[in-house]
């Protein structure tokens, strides 16, 4: 395990790799939350990567390192992982730490992270909008799923409904 904690453009940058551990993880942790005292820095990245992926954020606690880096609402923290299986567990991350009310995102990519640094609420309007746009795409095919069931539904009352006739 390796990391880097640097200052760059105005961002504090952390990053991590080769970790294996939760023990290496918290170890890393507690050297951004360090360097983040010293600098004050409002935006901190943290790009992570040839690492496991981890997925029990509260349960090892580390959701109480995102508290000690976000100690302002203005303050906003990034994730970068270089797999599929770390974007996932940072977008867990992400979903666990805005129930904290903590400013939180991933992304897949470095430059989305600095557009989100300088203007956050344009950042968030384009993720929504994808968002929206992947729910669309599901959209048909559980429409008409549920309009089939309906049109089946309405046949079996129809029937029910009928008198007898004999």
């Amino acid at each position: 395990m390796g990391y880097r904690i640097t200052l760059d453009r105005g961002v504090l940058r952390g990053e991590l790799f080769g970790r294996e551990t939760v023990e290496e993880t918290n170890t890393f942790f507690r050297a951004i939350v360090s360097a983040s005292r010293e600098t004050r820095c409002p935006c901190i990245l943290i790009s992570v990567r040839s690492s496991k992926p981890i997925f029990q954020v509260e349960r090892h606690g580390l959701i109480e390192y995102f508290r000690k880096l976000a100690l302002t609402s203005s303050r906003r923290i990034a994730l970068l992982g270089d797999s599929r299986d770390l974007q996932l567990s940072h977008e867990y991350v992400e979903v666990i730490a805005r129930q904290h009310g903590l400013n939180v995102r991933s992304f897949l990519d470095e430059t989305a992270a600095f557009q989100w640094f300088r203007d956050p609420r344009r950042s968030q309007e384009r993720r929504r909008q994808q968002e929206r746009r992947g729910q669309e795409a599901q959209r048909p095919a559980q429409e008409r799923r549920a309009g089939e069931e309906r049109r089946t539904a309405q046949r079996r009352n129809s029937k029910a409904a009928e008198p007898a006739t004999s």
